[in-house]
């Protein structure tokens, strides 16, 4: 274990027998990828081994999101880490539903987020997300991310262009030890 959450979740560095459980399944089912690219294409085993195997580079951190009895819930993770810049995006997909709307993400990425400034001393963290995505919109918003900006008809989503909005927060506007970001 990385961080416990609470007395239920806590986050974890992914583990390969998680490509053995549900973690897969979660790219096929069209709920969980309805406002991103994970549903469009039939994933093969060796589509999750490379992805596993890539894990070992220190272009992004990924961690396990858990739940003390139902294992392996989710995902959460800064990517595109640079350096020289300084800055990461996040993302996170919840796969297992009955955890939704739970506030877990919210924890999951407050700590993920403590861990981009302090241990890894960015300056910036930043996502981005389809305008129709209330959830993640909630989610950056509660976390402190200003909104920054909007890719107008960015992404072909069920049928029809949408925005992309994008969202990020600074290390100095990161509030650590509080209930909520600012």
């Amino acid at each position: 274990m990385i961080y416990a959450l609470n007395n239920e979740y806590y986050v974890r560095p992914m583990q390969e027998s998680d490509l053995a459980g549900p973690y897969p399944s979660w790219f096929e089912d069209q709920e969980v990828c309805k406002y991103n690219s994970h549903g469009k294409y039939a994933r093969s085993a060796n589509y999750f081994r490379s992805f596993f195997d890539s894990l070992s580079g220190e272009d992004q951190v990924v961690w396990a999101i858990c739940h003390s009895i139902d294992g392996h819930i989710g995902c959460i993770s800064l990517q595109g880490l640079s350096f020289i810049n300084r800055n990461a995006e996040f993302a996170v997909l919840m796969g297992h539903r009955k955890h939704w709307r739970k506030g877990v993400a919210f924890e999951a990425g407050r700590k993920l987020l403590e861990h981009g400034f302090f241990k890894l001393n960015l300056e910036r963290i930043y996502c981005g997300m389809a305008a129709p995505n209330i959830g993640m919109r909630k989610l950056a918003e509660r976390l402190g991310m200003a909104h920054e900006g909007c890719r107008r008809n960015h992404l072909y989503l069920e049928g029809k262009w949408v925005d992309m909005l994008e969202f990020g927060l600074l290390k100095s506007e990161f509030q650590i030890g509080t209930p909520e970001a600012r």
